[in-house]
């Protein structure tokens, strides 16, 4: 991770499943299709920059950076 967290906390964890959940627009839930799929390419750098942001928040980050500097670098890492 970017920010070189010591920990992930549960305030990560949730930043985390809320970055995901985020993803997906009311009007497209169904029964079927209420999380992002894993594959989506949207999941990953959404996650990352929610997560570093929680972290640099919550003081568990070791390095300070932009949460949309960590968003575009995971996007160059999974190749978008």
């Amino acid at each position: 991770m970017d920010v070189r967290a010591k920990a992930i906390t549960e305030e990560m964890k949730i930043a985390a499943v809320m970055a995901i959940a985020d993803l997906i627009d009311e009007k497209d839930l169904r029964a079927d299709y209420v999380v992002a799929d894993a594959f989506d390419p949207r999941v990953a750098p959404a996650v990352a920059a929610a997560v570093a942001k929680v972290a640099i928040e919550t003081g568990v980050a070791r390095v300070n950076v932009d949460p949309e500097v960590v968003r575009a670098n995971t996007m160059k890492r999974v190749g978008r």
